[in-house]
């Protein structure tokens, strides 16, 4: 019995997503990406996408001077991506054509985002 736990933890623990494998070397979402969010936090967000698909920025809130953060995360092959804050601030969704929006999250609190490339 116990050697069946042992295959099925290593069988479940092998699987790779199909988008894992799809490595990228020329994102075709690699590029400048700037916008707002808004909700129970406000601010301004831009971030740079690489050839590789990682993503990095910086995030500015509204009514908080001298206040920004770095954001970094991955942009998949199909467009989704996740892209999060020291904070815990997140923002998940699809890039697609040259205005996104979808929603953010930190904690319990919750938003809107929108974001054009450059």
């Amino acid at each position: 019995m116990k050697y069946f736990f042992l295959v099925f933890f290593l069988i479940f623990t092998s699987c790779i997503s199909e988008e894992n494998l799809d490595l990228q070397t020329n994102s075709k979402y690699q590029g400048n990406y700037v916008g707002n969010f808004s909700g129970e936090l406000s601010g301004e967000i831009n971030f740079n996408v690489s050839n590789t698909g990682n993503l990095e920025g910086i995030v500015y809130y509204n009514n908080v001077p001298d206040s920004s953060q770095s954001i970094s995360g991955y942009v998949m092959t199909s467009g989704k991506f996740n892209a999060t804050a020291k904070s815990g601030l997140n923002f998940i969704g699809y890039l697609y054509g040259t205005t996104m929006n979808g929603k953010w999250t930190k904690g319990n609190l919750t938003g809107d985002y929108e974001f054009h490339k450059k």
